[in-house]
């Protein structure tokens, strides 16, 4: 696993942390979902959502960046994803998007958005 794969899944890791392991004081829990695994493009991809993205409203959009390819272990920006989402995703030794994610907020505290890892 290249060096830029390996700060990626890192990255993705902390997101999960921050999204599944914090509430607000103001409000309660955000809602979250592992979503069921798939395979497209070669790769089994795990996923999840959260906030107000569902599996189901991920779906598309995500199959629709599996079949884009890139250079080898470059971060690409995905265009394409919900309106207001910022996505980005690591294309893996075959250019394939193998880890990425689509979210509103910050990176370190999205609110709402989906992650994969292939």
């Amino acid at each position: 696993m290249g060096r830029r794969m390996c700060v990626t899944v890192a990255v993705i890791a902390t997101v999960s942390a921050a999204a599944f392991g914090t509430t607000t004081v103001a409000g309660a829990a955000r809602t979250a979902a592992i979503c069921k695994t798939f395979s497209a493009s070669g790769l089994k991809i795990e996923w999840s959502a959260i906030g107000t993205m569902t599996c189901s409203k991920a779906k598309p959009y995500l199959v629709k960046f599996l079949a884009h390819r890139g250079k080898p272990d470059v971060k690409a920006v995905l265009t394409g994803g919900p309106r207001g989402f910022k996505c980005s995703a690591t294309d893996d030794a075959k250019g394939r998007p193998a880890v990425g994610a689509c979210y509103t907020g910050t990176l370190a505290f999205p609110k709402n958005g989906f992650q994969w890892l292939g």
